[in-house]
């Protein structure tokens, strides 16, 4: 078991978040294992050459599709994108009257 390592020591060895995690492991650029059904383990050696590969790149952002971009800009900015259509929406009801 020395060889496996738990989700939270993969995210500080590489210094990434959980979003990214999911994201390697949905390309397959990280491979992880179940134990006992409940708990994901990394190989360590996978480990060591995702951070080799993240190294020599010098590139640690993932490819993101762009829907998925868009997906989460709507999230994070659906209130202003709402607010400046219903203000719009109010200025031209109000300058046509």
């Amino acid at each position: 078991m020395n060889n496996l390592l738990s989700a939270e020591e993969v995210k500080r060895y590489l210094e990434i978040e959980e979003p990214d995690l999911n994201g390697l492991m949905e390309l397959g650029k990280l491979q992880a294992y179940k134990i006992g059904g409940a708990y994901l383990r990394f190989r360590k050696e996978d480990v060591l050459n995702l951070k080799q590969e993240f190294h020599s790149t010098r590139k640690t952002t993932l490819s993101i599709p762009w829907f998925v971009r868009a997906r989460d800009f709507w999230r994070f900015n659906n209130f202003y994108i709402l607010s400046l259509l219903f203000l719009a929406i109010l200025f031209f009801v109000v300058v046509r009257s």
